[in-house]
């Protein structure tokens, strides 16, 4: 499956701020490990794999956590994703770290 196929919505919300940071990208524009990591999550199952928990996952201690959504779409397939702070996969921390860069505040929906 070719990269640039790849699409990405990316949502930050939470903190102590409250302001909420949004971006969307092609996988090309992705370094090459993260846009297969991306794929990878696409295709997850398990939580060990990235995949989404049964149910949500309870609310970590504090007020100053984030909830992050990741909507991967290629060709006909489409997985939304849902973390906070506490409960993202080590593989795609990298991932999040380069959405949120790219990312631009934007208004609460």
């Amino acid at each position: 499956m070719a990269t640039e196929e790849l699409h990405l919505i990316y949502r930050r919300s939470g903190g102590f701020a409250g302001i909420v940071m949004a971006a969307e990208c092609l996988g090309a524009d992705l370094p090459e490990d993260q846009a297969r990591v991306a794929t990878d999550l696409l295709g997850a199952t398990t939580e060990a794999e990235g995949g989404e928990r049964a149910s949500p996952p309870p609310p970590g201690p504090g007020a100053d956590q984030f909830s992050y959504t990741v909507r991967i779409r290629q060709g006909a397939r489409s997985r939304t994703l849902t973390w906070s702070d506490s409960t993202v996969p080590e593989l795609a921390r990298p991932l999040l770290s380069t959405l949120g860069a790219l990312a631009q505040p934007t208004r609460a929906t």
